[in-house]
């Protein structure tokens, strides 16, 4: 903690010290033009002045404007030209491997075996929280399979007015148990969304007659159900936007016990600490709708130095409006700002889009509230139509953005939001899947990168006792060697660590015996 607060203090220092300098040149560059309007007037003491200070003073405070400057455009222009050295870097390992029979004689020299990734240890990550009408459609065995291509790790919905219309009457939703237990049964990692959100909540959270311990007894009610009764969900958001309450919390009922604990950074802080009670070792997640939020950073600065802990920051990316949308120079600033916490970060819910943006916030909140009364009258929301061209933008921003997160060493997970565009949010498409499950331009760029460019495949022999060196993707492998006229085969993983000789016990191939 003590390296937290001197890392964040020194940064405040270095970034007044840049401030202070900027307006010393700015009123220097007045008080010169001052100046020469007082010489041309005939007094000269003051440029006399800016004459005996230029080279001490001004010239110093100039060339450090000139040096700052010129860093931060070449920082901004090598993130994404670098992002593969990075990679390399960070994302692969070496590995030595030795290759043994169960009779614990090793394989032979020049033997023939190849290496396969069968899983990332990065969460490519996307959301089963979204989709409604995917599993109601012909093709969602399609669907699965081509989530399944892409990811590793997926959200599950558990959006408490979904769930729970009255009090006791709460019962898992059919299809969002379906989603659960076919990602479990693939072997993904499970993101629970979330244990409290002030959205999407039954009426008697809203009530305004109700007082605000029955309100908390029920939060608290609803946090052990979920904790206890979902033991496969392997980590949780436990306050979903806790900041954006000023913005879209409704005024009654929860919103009145939010501020009655104080505030965002209380509200996450009380909310940790109710998680922890009752599931001490769960893994727990901090979440927000943007990059740019100063109370969001409050927050976690707030519950890292009361220790109220938790494991990963996430920050959301979804690109609705030209303000949404996230450069290079922006992501990385707000990686490295997050970053810089000690935390491992989760992009947790990318909106890429293939359709038309609003320009300013007037109109994309007119488009919303149209859209928000068609959802209110049960009736098809209207929807900005994908085109060809901003389709091949998506995959292009889809493309660079994974690569330049991907190349990040304090991100951990990349979550893409919705699939498909069947039901686009808010609608304005942004899937990887179109509305009849076919995949557009943005879904192969994401299975190029995963399964190809960033996916280690290797066929090569064997040296003396059955060892075989390599460098590649961190994650989980299969080998496949030949001996003796047999297929034998074999699981490992590479991980980050000491480099040390692993012993790969084989098998015979279920087809040979």
């Amino acid at each position: 903690m003590t390296e937290y607060k001197s890392q964040i203090r020194l940064k405040e220092i270095v970034d007044n010290l840049l401030l202070v300098n900027l307006f010393a040149v700015i009123f220097f560059a007045l008080f010169f033009i001052f100046a020469v309007i007082m010489q041309i007037n005939g007094i000269y003491i003051f440029l006399n002045f800016i004459q005996n200070i230029w080279n001490p003073l001004i010239v110093p405070l100039i060339t450090i404007l000139i040096v700052s400057s010129l860093v931060n455009g070449i920082n901004s222009w090598w993130r994404l030209d670098g992002a593969q050295d990075r990679i390399e870097a960070i994302r692969q390992g070496d590995c030595h491997l030795r290759l043994v029979l169960p009779d614990g004689q090793t394989i032979p020299k020049e033997s023939v075996y190849s290496l396969s990734q069968t899983r990332h240890a990065f969460n490519f990550g996307g959301s089963l929280a979204s989709d409604w009408q995917a599993p109601k459609q012909d093709w969602y065995d399609d669907f699965k399979a081509q989530f399944a291509n892409l990811f590793n790790y997926a959200t599950i919905d558990f959006y408490w007015a979904v769930h729970e219309k009255e009090p006791g009457g709460w019962s898992y939703n059919t299809d969002s148990r379906e989603k659960l237990n076919w990602a479990k049964a693939q072997g993904m990692t499970l993101r629970g969304h979330p244990l409290m959100w002030h959205e999407v909540l039954p009426d008697f959270m809203t009530d305004s007659e109700r007082d605000t311990s029955a309100i908390e007894a029920d939060i608290v009610r609803h946090v052990d159900r979920l904790l206890t009764n979902f033991p496969e969900i392997d980590e949780w958001d436990v306050y979903n936007e806790a900041p954006g309450i000023k913005w879209r919390g409704k005024k009654e009922g929860v919103r009145r016990w939010f501020e009655s604990v104080g505030g965002p950074s209380e509200v996450t802080e009380k909310m940790l600490r109710m998680a922890r009670s009752i599931h001490p070792d769960g893994r727990y997640i901090l979440n927000h709708y943007t990059d740019l939020d100063v109370e969001y950073e409050e927050s976690i600065e707030h519950c890292l130095l009361a220790g109220a802990d938790f494991e990963v920051i996430g920050i959301q990316t979804h690109m609705h409006t030209e303000m949404d949308s996230i450069d290079e120079d922006r992501l990385w600033k707000a990686l490295e700002s997050y970053g810089r916490f000690g935390k491992p970060l989760h992009l947790s819910e990318i909106s890429i889009l293939s359709c038309e943006r609003f320009s300013d916030w007037d109109s994309f909140n007119a488009w919303k509230d149209k859209v928000d009364a068609y959802d209110a009258r049960g009736q098809d929301r209207p929807t900005i139509p994908s085109t060809p061209d901003l389709e091949r933008y998506q995959a292009e921003l889809a493309r660079d953005f994974y690569t330049l997160a991907f190349s990040h060493p304090a991100v951990e997970s990349i979550i893409w939001w919705t699939i498909t565009d069947l039901e686009p949010w808010r609608g304005m498409p942004a899937g990887l899947l179109d509305a009849e499950g076919k995949a557009k331009p943005a879904y192969h760029a994401l299975d190029q990168l995963i399964n190809h460019e960033w996916n280690t495949q290797i066929e090569a022999s064997t040296a003396q006792d059955g060892r075989t060196q390599f460098r590649g993707f961190y994650g989980s492998y299969t080998v496949t060697v030949q001996h003796e006229g047999e297929t034998w085969t074999g699981e490992f993983d590479l991980r980050q660590g000491p480099l040390e000789v692993q012993n790969v016990v084989l098998r015979m191939a279920p087809d040979h015996g």
